[in-house]
């Protein structure tokens, strides 16, 4: 049976679910894969080392940024700025998961938060807090990140920072 995605009250994400409504049940294609991605974006928070979650050749791109980040340093990099350089603290507050072990799909929806301490984009530290809603799409492979897409609103974004 193929799974379908729903979104519920406000847009959120709704847990995977089987043709006709009924969630999947554990043990199913998607808990495995759901799980996966939450404890990726668990740990990206966490000072996690997130070159473990990653293909050698993964592309991680920052779409309302215009960035695209490739291989694990890059990656790697990406991160050291955003949850502990340009921010701290930093998190990523998960809202909702949904996966497809069968596609290698993993969609994301989270909170990032913290303090704006350090340069962002060419803008020194403004010491504000940002708390911004975002959306990961993950294509994943043998458990590890092939590709990602980051979305979130950057006009928004560059409000909570004062610009």
């Amino acid at each position: 049976m193929p799974a379908t995605v729903t979104l519920g009250a406000g847009g959120a994400l709704q847990p995977l679910t089987e043709a006709g409504g009924q969630p999947m049940a554990q043990g199913s294609t998607g808990s495995r894969a759901t799980s996966r991605v939450r404890e990726i974006t668990e740990g990206f928070g966490k000072g996690h080392d997130v070159a473990k979650y990653f293909a050698d050749d993964a592309e991680y791109s920052v779409l309302p940024l215009g960035q695209l980040h490739q291989g694990k340093e890059q990656i790697k990099a990406l991160f050291q700025v955003f949850y502990h350089d340009a921010f701290s603290p930093a998190s990523a507050e998960v809202k909702s998961v949904v996966a497809d072990s069968e596609a290698g799909i993993g969609v994301l929806e989270f909170v990032f938060k913290g303090k704006h301490v350090g340069p962002q984009l060419g803008f020194p530290a403004t010491n504000k807090d940002v708390e911004l809603p975002m959306v990961a799409i993950f294509e994943i492979d043998h458990e590890l990140i092939r590709k990602a897409r980051l979305y979130f609103d950057a006009a928004a974004f560059m409000r909570q920072l004062g610009m």
